[in-house]
């Protein structure tokens, strides 16, 4: 068989796949690619308040259909190594990066780590991948150009302003341009060619700022400010745009209140525009788009001072919002994304 050129080289290339793990991803052909495969929506970790507040480890995957029953039967598919809560998650090409985040029920970053973790849904295992440069916490990640991105965030000693990128081509973190000033409780989306990060927590309170990065020149720029300041709010892309929800600000007494209105921003003219606002407060929430609608799940509720179990529900070709249901447990701090799981793994009866 290995007389064959052909047969040799797919073989090599087979070898040479599982001698580099950390570069997999780069790896994107059909060879590698789950066969048969569903894409769901799917849980991370997260922090529960009440009635018994801990940290959660579980990876939960959502029913084709969400609906109110669905998000109560969810289903366990793996762990994470550790308990976490208020890290990133990041999927590139099918693996599911965790970054940073709290190991314990800390309120202020001070128990943030750098540690990076890669989930293979093919093999229900996971790789530890290099330690991002800072301890984060209460920060934005995501996948460009073959490269993941960490933002500001805070850990034990403040806010951060720094910002790295990681290439699974050699597993190596580097420091990237800072951002203008420290943020944490920011919110973060990709777009196009661009890192778009809009409001959060800097110098003493939360801003409408808007900045772009534009990795090819390793610059920020500052964009148009959103129309109201927020921070521990949503944000992501769909249709051509970018959209901003929920988060909360502070009143003359310093004290938090919910930002119940939604903006879009045009990344073309550089504007903002409201539109249909919240029904209910999502504050540390998770934001996913899923079958060309948005999800915002869970988080606190500012106006009740108590966890959010509802989810949220925007269509983005009507405007219109809709309450969902329930999850089972309110919690902060989970990451949510969409991920492609083997079927074999998943009843896809309904």
């Amino acid at each position: 068989m290995m007389e064959k050129p052909e047969l040799r080289q797919m073989v090599l290339s087979a070898l040479n796949y599982h001698v580099v793990p950390h570069s997999q991803p780069l790896d994107n052909s059909t060879s590698t690619h789950l066969r048969c495969f569903v894409e769901r929506l799917v849980s991370i970790g997260g922090r529960e308040i009440h009635p018994s507040p801990c940290l959660h480890d579980e990876i939960y995957v959502f029913d084709s259909k969400i609906t109110s029953n669905s998000l109560l039967n969810r289903l366990e598919i793996a762990s994470l190594p550790s308990a976490l809560s208020h890290m990133q998650v990041v999927v590139f090409n099918n693996f599911l990066y965790v970054l940073g985040g709290c190991t314990t029920q800390c309120a202020h970053g001070e128990s943030a780590v750098n540690s990076v973790m890669r989930y293979d849904p093919r093999f229900d295992n996971w790789f530890q991948v290099s330690p991002m440069i800072n301890k984060r916490a209460y920060f934005f990640a995501g996948a460009l150009n073959n490269k993941i991105y960490a933002v500001g965030g805070k850990f034990k000693d403040g806010s951060l302003a720094s910002a790295e990128a990681y290439n699974p081509t050699d597993n190596m973190w580097e420091l990237i341009s800072p951002m203008p000033m420290s943020y944490h409780a920011h919110a973060g989306a990709v777009y196009g060619d661009h890192i778009y990060i809009s409001g959060g927590y800097s110098g003493n309170h939360f801003t409408p700022d808007m900045q772009r990065y534009d990795p090819g020149t390793n610059q920020w720029e500052d964009m148009a400010a959103m129309l109201t300041p927020r921070g521990w709010h949503v944000m992501c892309a769909a249709l051509d745009k970018l959209f901003v929800f929920g988060g909360c600000n502070l009143n003359v007494n310093q004290q938090a209140q919910p930002v119940m209105q939604s903006e879009c921003y045009d990344p073309i003219t550089d504007q903002w525009t409201i539109i249909a606002p919240l029904s209910i407060s999502h504050k540390e929430a998770s934001c996913v788009v899923y079958n060309d609608q948005i999800y915002v799940l869970g988080g606190y509720n500012v106006q009740t001072k108590t966890g959010q179990k509802l989810v949220s529900r925007f269509d983005i070709y009507t405007g219109i919002w809709e309450t969902v249901g329930a999850l089972p447990r309110s919690l902060t701090g989970v990451g949510y994304c969409t991920l492609k799981l083997p079927a074999y793994n998943i009843d896809d009866s309904e």
